[in-house]
């Protein structure tokens, strides 16, 4: 096993464990009988998350394989790696007796999912610094009409969830977020390309 596999495995390892949170607690929703309860804010961070996660496994898949084994190569993967992890076992109560407080429950806990997941965001940004240093070199149209505006999105939209406190600008907020992390990974090429036509690069 080389270097790249085994850090690859570990770092998997703790990312399913964020998954494996999100999807137990929707399952003991399921044994509870207590889906109709499901609240709209909690489903939709659960998704969000559940897509982040995956979305990072899928970078990390791409990224450049010369990885070190210490803890100037590791720190930041690790703590995202965390933060996702935090913020997927807060998303749903243990106690069963809350499935019928939901609202009441994220209200409670907004800030904390959502300052995980902004802050492994963060660190991803950071951690990325170089590339993105290479890419405004390289590849200035693509890093000017594409990978700025979406980056500034995101943050913004991190940084919106946050502070806001309504109910519907939380839920509207949430669905635009996954759709911004959603459409890239689906159909990278035409959405960027898209972006730096409109930006006029293109």
């Amino acid at each position: 096993m080389d270097r790249f596999s085994f850090f690859f495995a570990f770092y998997g390892l703790i990312l399913g464990l964020g998954v494996a949170e999100l999807l137990s607690g929707f399952a003991g929703m399921v044994r509870a009988h207590a889906l109709k309860k499901l609240e709209a804010q909690t489903a939709l961070v659960a998704l969000l998350t559940f897509v982040l996660i995956v979305a990072t496994w899928v970078d990390t898949w791409s990224m450049d394989r010369t990885i070190s084994l210490d803890f100037g190569d590791l720190w930041a993967p690790i703590l995202l790696a965390t933060f996702y992890y935090l913020a997927a076992a807060v998303i749903f109560p243990r106690d069963r007796g809350q499935y019928s407080h939901l609202r009441a429950y994220f209200a409670a806990r907004r800030k904390f999912v959502i300052g995980m997941l902004f802050a492994a965001e963060l660190v991803d940004f950071y951690a990325n610094r170089a590339w993105f240093v290479d890419v405004h070199v390289h590849r200035p149209a693509f890093f000017w009409g594409w990978l700025i505006p979406y980056n500034i999105v995101i943050k913004g939209c991190f940084l919106a969830l946050f502070l806001v406190r309504g109910r519907r600008a939380t839920i509207a907020l949430l669905i635009a977020q996954l759709l911004i992390f959603m459409v890239p990974y689906w159909e990278p090429d035409p959405v960027s390309h898209f972006s730096m036509r409109l930006f006029g690069y293109g």
